[in-house]
Parts: structure tokens; sequence; C-alpha cells
């Protein structure tokens, strides 16, 4: 769903500059200064066997820009980035993800805006129960 809307998103921005140029205008400072980017994640799930456990998940992070430049994927909740780019539009690394929760991953570029962003999202297979169950047998 987050891919569908980030692809609408840039669709939006490329017919508005392109009517704007049609109409021999100029177009918006929004447009002029935007970014449009993406930024996914495959998969963009990880599944742990029980609710509170680390999940563990090789993800393959790609992302695309119009716009040439220096960006870099930070980890929501960490000053380091997990990955950068130099002078490039477009890139893919593998990221070892690993967490109990889930994570907004953030494409940033030189200036350190955000032009994309992505979730990965964190499942369980059991939720955890309010109480332990204890099972006694005696025979």
């Amino acid at each position: 769903m987050v891919r569908i809307i980030q692809g609408i998103r840039i669709i939006l921005l490329l017919l508005t500059a392109a009517a704007a140029l049609a109409a021999d205008e100029t177009p918006p400072a929004a447009t002029a200064t935007a970014e449009p980017a993406s930024l996914l994640l495959t998969p963009a799930r990880c599944v742990a066997l029980h609710q509170g456990q680390i999940c563990y998940q090789r993800v393959q992070v790609s992302w695309s820009s119009f716009v040439a430049g220096d960006y870099c994927v930070y980890q929501d909740e960490q000053e380091q980035p997990v990955h950068c780019w130099q002078g490039q539009t477009e890139g893919t690394f593998v990221f070892e993800f690993a967490s109990d929760s889930s994570r907004l991953l953030q494409l940033k570029n030189a200036q350190q805006h955000v032009v994309a962003e992505s979730s990965m999202e964190v499942a369980w297979v059991y939720k955890a129960s309010t109480r332990r169950k204890t099972h006694w047998r005696l025979f």
C-alpha cells in the first residue's frame, strides 16, 4: 500500500510539472524544489514466532530519485546512517534488520531533508498472552 501511495505521489508531481510546462508557466515552487524519490523495502514485513522476540530479516533496500545527489538511508532513532551514496540517482543494498518492533527507514538528502520513507513492519505468529499457562501433570 505504501508503494502505491509513493508511486501516485511521484506521478502527480510529474503531471503537475508537465502541465505547467505545457501551459508555458513556471512550475510551482513546491515542484521546483521537490525531490520526487521512492524508498522500497523487500520484504517489507518481518515475522517472529512470539510477540516481543527480536525479528531478524535480510532486507533489500532500493531507492531512486529524479535528482542526482548525496543520499543516506537512516533507521529511526539512530543518528548514524545505515548506508550512503554520493552523486547518485538510485541505489540498492542489503540491510540486516533486527528489531522487536516496527521501524521507519528514511532516505535523506545532503541537507538532511527526508525525501522518502518506508516502514519495516514486525508481526508475530503468536501474540503474548496476559497470563502464562503452567502445565502440571502428575501421571
